[in-house]
C-alpha cells in the first residue's frame, strides 16, 4: 500500500479491502489513493481493478465530487489487472464527473489501464448508452 501524497484531502484513503470481511476472497488490490493537484482530485488505482476496488473507486469519486473540485482524474497507469465488473466502475465515475466544470479525465498508457477503459466503454456502447 502507498500513502496519499502530501496535499491530499484529510479523509482516509478509500480501500476496497475493507468492503470484504471474508479473508478467503482472492481480491488483490491496493487502496484507491486520493490526492489533489490544485483544484483536481486524482484517484489512483493500483494493482487490480476488481468489483471491490471498483466500488471503492466509485465511493472515492463520489466523495471527491462533494468537495467541489474543478475535475477528477482517474489514474490507471499502475493497474496490473482488472475484471469486467471493476471496469464498469469507470463508466460510473464518468457519470459522477459530469457534474464538475471540467468533468472527469483518465490517465493511462498502454496496458491494463487502457484495456480496462476499452472494456468499460465497449460494454457501455453495446448497451446503447454510447459516448
Amino acid at each position: 500500500m502507498t500513502a496519499a501524497p502530501a496535499g491530499s484531502p484529510s479523509r482516509p484513503t478509500a480501500t476496497g479491502s475493507e468492503a470484504t470481511a471474508d479473508p478467503s476472497t482472492e481480491s488483490r488490490h491496493a487502496p484507491i489513493d486520493v490526492s489533489t493537484e490544485g483544484r483536481t482530485v486524482v484517484l489512483s488505482v493500483v494493482h487490480c481493478l476488481d468489483e471491490a476496488a471498483g466500488g471503492a473507486l466509485l465511493d472515492a469519486a463520489s466523495a471527491a465530487v462533494d468537495t467541489g473540485p474543478r475535475r477528477i482524474d482517474v489514474d490507471l497507469r499502475s493497474l496490473e489487472s482488472f475484471t469486467e465488473a471493476g471496469a464498469r466502475a469507470l463508466v460510473g465515475c464518468r457519470d459522477l464527473g459530469a457534474r464538475l466544470p471540467e468533468g472527469l479525465h483518465y490517465r493511462t498508457g498502454r496496458g491494463p489501464g487502457r484495456d480496462a477503459l476499452l472494456v468499460a466503454y465497449t460494454d457501455d456502447d453495446v448497451a446503447g448508452n454510447g459516448l
